[in-house]
């Protein structure tokens, strides 16, 4: 990026810097570019403004951005260019108040726009220059006449200063020193002035030494300084009291640290004291302040002899002079620090080596420069002039000291030279000569005693005795980097093993490492100042305390962060400064003067991604807060591979790196590592607390910590809600699946006991029928005594007694195991009640007591089942009698209410006890002084009350008091027609109704019996109770032909052999019930024309109701009256007569839905009327061409025609030929002759001769 205009700092700490090409947001570890959604692409400058936490981005022709932090982008808010209607407008500067009320300073005026009042405009068409806050509510603005203050909450200005007439400025900056009270004004092409505001007014001053060329940049980096940006100038540091221009910072093409490109748009200083200086031709150069306070760094500046001649240092003397020598990679640089001069020696040299290793000054003030592969050159410490040179070739003898890493000289005035690829050397510059101790590899070397010294190697530690030239290995296993002596202790640096304390007196070791604190394990010098150990690593400077065993780093100062300080280069000057050689220089420091500031830095987290997605992309994830101010986000089980992406802000040192475990999932913090991204894939689902730490390059020290919360909700079927549905839900179904056992077995218990009722039932009605017959009979008979007549009244009336018994206790067990079922009609209650009430009063008078019905009421529909109804009031009545005393009275109370009806039966009789009152509605039981009455009564009667009350969502209370009497109170809600209707049952097929009627309202004589050729109608009689059987045939064999049989199967057998002319059957049989033989004989064909009628001891509707469904022609309850059931059987076959005679009246096919009430009969016979009506034209149609058009045999047919008819097929044939015959000659359309053709007859005079026998006149009459 080239080309940048602004520079500004946000609150997380990152640098914003703006370009036409978009914005870059910088931190030390994280560049990133953001886009601008222009909105017109005529850019020519971009600037920002950050406050109240929000970024504003506005260019000059008007397009004003908000950045939005939660999807990290930029936003286009509005283009004022649009709503000013002046597509020309400039934008000069831009301020946002409290209210988030943008400000602009444009060529149209002074702009105000916020979202809610939209754009408002003040001093329309003026051109506002600059503006800048006075204070909270008030702000400076600036025009070409004039310098204004605005007040934003009156929204007035006011006039501050006026310029002279004759002074035209245009101003392109301003800076408003609060503390001063001073306004500094930059403008275009008149360099810098000052407002000043005094006790005797306001006072324009121009800045002298100041370019006049334009003024970008006016930012003041301390109390006393100003820097000023000139475009074209670059960067002037003046001192703002005295205006005097302290220096000049300018782009130097040899000096790499120097400003890069002159053309300053914009100078900010950060809150880490960094100064920021955007550049037209060379982006963005940045200072920081506090190092360079702290820290001298010297280095090479290229095409400048007076620096250091080469950056690689790689050892440091301080010469008694106060001078410093350097040995570089390229020559030996000598400065006098008085003078600042620098001088270069063996430099730039092409035959011999320019890398120098080792520096050292003997007594005498020569200094010993040790090169590798040169040997070692003695210079003079004044000018510098070379003494001598020791090297292989220009010394006697076999001085092998080319390759020299380390030189000293001991108490005795010897030098000692050590290095690689050669020997150890021992010399004396006075005589000349040397003593060399051979193969031996040395890094370093330091006096030990008089007579001893310590060597570090290549493999470790040495002690050398100076006498006997002989050695000791102290500690070995490790490269020797460095070494420092205290007293008895040796501090060792190494090459990745840290620092080894050695204690010489009792041989023990201590390491100091990564692990303790270090920056790095590769040490590459010791030195000891101030009362601490200073050691250089790989990764920077640290500080060792002796004391406490601590180690501190010095990771917020830039220059000692992260640098690779060089082996054995280091220095303690005389004034007690440090100076430490590494790759990219010197670095001079007082150990006073550094601050022990921990890094204060803060992990920003940038992004979280699921699956592989930003969950800013995610759309039930999209976060409602900026992501680094997420605490907790929750997660879809499916959604459990995460990634964060960190930034570490606020701190000095690249060096940071990331830990993190998640609670719950790792037992131990992972290793620190600079990746910027953290992954987790496949997290089970629950709830953890991811934790994130943020350490410095020397892995101990903790910079900042966080937590982010996940939680990966659990499938549903997982979730702990589900599992307790699951575990409800089996618990549920086991004890469902108990109670079904359980239920099973009371069903089939329930219907054993209804079994096992129906089937006494069924025997007793049988029984009584055998008894109530002879009884019919006996009361046919005269000449009974009084005495018979009243023993057999009584016999009569037990055995209609005991019918009723048996009825109720089967309507009992039904309503008991479930089965019975609400018929619902819809009928006046008071009627119904009022007739079970006349019922009783015979009943009542014959025990001498007053029946008293009332109502409120004279009429009251509401939709009930009836026949329930009836047998609830009549239990309650009867019972009210029958425990009533003589002459007393029962009183019947209906009351009736829009939403209910309410009965009360009250009787004064024996009354109920209390304890008697709890278990009245319970199966079978009867109170005390009811057993104790002599009065007769099963138990059951209330129970079905409360039941049959029950089923219509009524219920049933009782009052008593023993002595005293009863009241019993039936309440059942009113229940509207409409629901009577849906609610009412009826049979699957229809019924004929006139067929029921003729057995009641058509009683017919004996000689109906026979057909019409006078012999007897057959009946066929099924029982499987052979007195029964053989009673009922003896009954009526007078009347009917008689077939028996003692089960279905054989009855089945009979009907298909013999064909009788009516069934009547038992319903339960075994083998086949009558059900089944009713079902088999109404669908078949053959036999559908035969009627039946059932009998049964189960006098339910639902029974009779089914026998009907299913083609039954009557039903009759056990026991019946013998002269009913032939009464019956006479009108069936009557009506089937009838039925006859109407389907013989056909000519036609019939217009009445249906003829016979047997659906297979009606098929049929409408199908013949139809076949003999296609061929009635037809002479020759005869009774064998109708059997094959109608896909029988002749003799089938003749069988249906014949049980349907009572006619052969000829004569069926013949009717229908003379009825149409009948109906052409009442036309009078035709002659007899034709009449006779179309009907099909053969000859005139056969044809006269039929129809006079059938119509009893001839065809001549009836053309009359």
């Amino acid at each position: 990026m080239r080309e940048t205009n602004q520079v500004c700092e946000d609150d997380d700490g990152f640098i914003w810097i703006s370009s036409k090409i978009g914005i870059v947001r910088y931190s030390r570890d994280d560049i990133r570019t953001y886009q601008i959604p222009y909105d017109s692409e005529d850019i020519i400058a971009v600037r920002m403004e950050y406050t109240n936490g929000k970024l504003y981005v506005y260019t000059n022709n008007g397009q004003l951005f908000i950045y939005n932090k939660i999807q990290d982008r930029f936003e286009l808010i509005t283009n004022l260019a649009k709503q000013v209607k002046d597509p020309h407008v400039v934008v000069n500067r831009m301020l946002v108040d409290s209210e988030e009320t943008i400000w602009e300073a444009s060529t149209s005026g002074l702009l105000r726009y916020n979202k809610n009042d939209g754009l408002n405009t003040f001093f329309d068409n003026r051109n506002i220059h600059f503006l800048e806050w006075l204070d909270d509510f008030r702000f400076f603005y600036g025009t070409e006449e004039y310098i204004g203050i605005f007040d934003i909450t009156t929204q007035s200005s006011e006039v501050y200063y006026t310029f002279p007439e004759d002074l035209h400025l245009f101003f392109s900056y301003i800076e408003f020193d609060r503390k001063e009270n001073t306004l500094w004004l930059g403008t275009l092409s008149d360099g810098l002035y000052c407002l000043r505001k005094g006790n005797s007014g306001v006072e324009l001053i121009a800045v002298e030494n100041i370019p006049n060329q334009p003024v970008q940049a006016i930012c003041p980096i301390s109390t006393s300084t100003l820097l000023i940006g000139v475009d074209g100038q670059g960067v002037w540091e003046m001192d703002k009291r005295t205006q005097e221009i302290l220096a000049v910072y300018k782009d130097d093409a040899d000096n790499p640290n120097s400003l890069k490109g002159n053309g300053v748009y914009d100078i900010f200083c950060d809150r880490n004291n960094r100064v920021w200086i955007c550049t037209y031709s060379g982006g963005v150069s940045f200072f920081d302040q506090a190092s360079s306070s702290v820290v001298t760094k010297v280095a090479h500046m290229a095409n400048n002899p007076n620096s250091l001649v080469n950056n690689d240092v790689n050892s440091i003397l301080e010469d008694r002079n106060g001078n410093l020598w350097f040995a570089t990679n390229n020559g030996v640089s000598f400065w006098n620090t008085k003078t600042n001069k620098w001088k270069s020696f063996y430099h730039n040299k092409e035959q011999h080596a320019q890398v120098f290793l080792a520096l050292c000054q003997d007594s005498y003030g020569r200094i010993w420069a040790g090169s590798y592969s040169s040997g070692i050159y003695i210079l003079d410490e004044n000018t510098g002039k070379e003494l001598r040179h020791l090297s292989h070739e220009n010394t006697p003898g076999d001085f092998a000291g080319d390759f020299v890493f380390n030189i000293i000289e001991d108490q005795k005035g010897d030098i000692w030279i050590g290095g690689v690829r050669g020997d150890l050397i021992r010399y004396n510059y006075n005589s000349d000569t040397y003593t060399s101790y051979p193969d031996y590899t040395i890094y370093n070397i330091a006096e030990y005693g008089p007579d001893k010294l310590l060597m570090g190697t290549t493999y470790g530690l040495l002690l050398f005795d100076k006498s006997s030239g002989t050695h000791e290995v102290l500690v070995e296993g490790f490269v020797v980097s460095d070494l420092y002596i205290s007293e008895n202790i040796v501090w060792i640096g190494t090459n990745g093993n840290g620092i080894v304390r050695y204690n010489l007196t009792n041989k023990s070791t201590h390491s100091y490492t990564a692990d303790n604190g270090l920056p790095s394990n590769f040490v590459s010098s010791i030195d000891y100042a101030n009362g601490y150990f200073w050691i250089g690593t790989e990764l920077g400077l640290c500080r060792l305390n002796e004391a406490d065993q601590t180690i501190l780093t010095f990771n917020s100062l830039l220059y000692l962060s992260n640098v690779s300080f060089n082996q054995d280069a280091q220095c303690i000057l005389k004034n007690g400064d440090l100076v430490m050689g590494t790759n990219k220089g010197a670095l001079m420091f007082s150990p006073n003067d550094l601050k022990l500031t921990p890094e204060e830095g803060r992990i920003y987290v940038q992004d979280i991604s699921v699956s592989g997605r930003s969950i800013r992309e995610i759309e039930d994830l999209k976060p409602e807060v900026p992501l680094n101010e997420l605490k907790e986000i929750s997660l879809r089980y499916f959604q459990n591979t995460i990634s964060l992406e960190l930034i570490p802000l606020g701190v000095i040192s690249p060096g940071a790196k990331f830990s993190w475990k998640i609670s719950g999932l790792d037992q131990e913090w992972s290793k620190p590592v600079d990746n910027r991204v953290l992954s987790y894939s496949n997290i089970p689902y629950g709830t953890y607390t991811i934790q994130l730490r943020m350490v410095d390059n020397s892995i101990t020290g903790v910079i900042a910590e966080r937590e982010i919360k996940v939680n990966i909700v659990p499938p549903f079927w997982k979730t702990s809600w589900f599992i307790l549905l699951v575990i409800f839900f089996v618990a549920g179904l086991g004890i469902f699946g108990v109670y079904f056992y359980i239920d099973r077995l009371k069903k089939k218990h329930s219907e054993e006991k209804i079994r096992f009722f129906a089937n006494t039932a069924h025997d007793i009605r049988t029984s009584l029928t055998l008894v109530n017959g002879p009884i019919e009979e006996l009361n046919k008979e005269s000449g009974l005594s009084e005495r018979g007549s009243n023993y057999l009244h009584l016999a009569t009336e037990q055995v209609h007694r005991l019918s009723t018994v048996v009825t109720q206790l089967l309507d009992f067990q039904k309503v008991d195991v479930g089965r019975e079922r609400l018929t619902f009609s819809f009928v006046d209650i008071v009627k119904t009640i009022n007739d079970r009430v006349m019922m009783f009063e015979a009943y009542a008078k014959s025990r001498d007591i007053d029946l008293v019905f009332s109502c409120n009421c004279v009429k009251f529909d509401t939709s009930v089942d009836e026949r329930m109804i009836q047998k609830v009031v009549d239990n309650l009545i009867s019972n009210a009698i029958k425990y009533s005393n003589p002459n007393s009275r029962v009183n019947i109370e209906l009351r009736c209410a829009a939403t209910k009806w309410t009965l009360e039966v009250q009787d004064h009789g024996i009354g109920i006890t209390k304890k008697a009152q709890k278990m009245l509605f319970r199966e079978y039981y009867r109170g005390e002084n009811a057993i104790n009455s002599k009065i007769v009564g099963s138990g059951i009667g209330l129970l079905l009350v409360k039941n049959y009350v029950s089923l219509h969502g009524g219920k049933v209370t009782c009052y008593s008091q023993s002595g005293v009497g009863s009241t019993f109170l039936v309440t059942i809600p009113f229940i509207a027609k409409e629901y009577s209707e849906r609610k009412k049952e009826a049979p699957s097929k229809p019924v004929e109704k006139d067929v029921l009627k003729s057995s009641i309202i058509n009683p017919v004589t004996e000689k109906q019996a026979v057909d019409k050729r006078g012999s007897k109608m057959s009946v066929l009689i099924v029982e499987d109770h052979d007195y029964l059987r053989e009673f009922l045939q003896s009954a009526m064999q007078d009347l009917f032909s008689i077939y028996l049989a003692e089960d279905g199967e054989k009855a089945w057998e009979i009907v298909q052999k013999h064909n009788p002319d009516l069934i009547v059957s038992d319903i339960m049989m075994p083998k086949m019930d009558g059900f089944e033989l009713c079902e088999k004989v109404k669908s078949n064909f053959l036999t559908a024309h035969i009627p039946v009628i059932l009998l049964t001891a189960l006098a339910g509707k639902a029974q009779q109701m089914r026998g009907l469904g299913i083609g039954a022609d009557d039903y009759l309850t056990k026991p019946f009256d013998v002269t009913l059931l032939q009464q019956r059987i006479k009108s069936i076959l009557k009506n089937r007569e009838i039925i006859r005679d109407k389907a013989m009246k056909m000519t036609s096919e019939s217009k009445e839905p249906v003829i016979l009430e047997n659906e297979l009969n009606d098929k049929f016979l409408k199908r013949m009327i139809a076949v003999v009506n296609d061929n009635i034209g037809n002479p020759n149609f005869s009774k064998n061409e109708f059997a094959a058009v109608m896909n029988v045999s002749p003799s089938l047919l003749y069988k249906k025609i014949k049980s349907l008819t009572d006619q052969s097929p000829i004569e069926f044939i013949r009717t229908i030929r003379l009825n149409h015959a009948y109906d052409l000659l009442s036309s009078k359309e035709h002659s007899i002759t034709e009449v006779s053709e179309l009907c099909g007859f053969s000859s005139v005079g056969y044809f006269s001769t039929v129809f006079r026998k059938h119509f009893g006149k001839s065809p001549t009459r009836v053309l009359e």
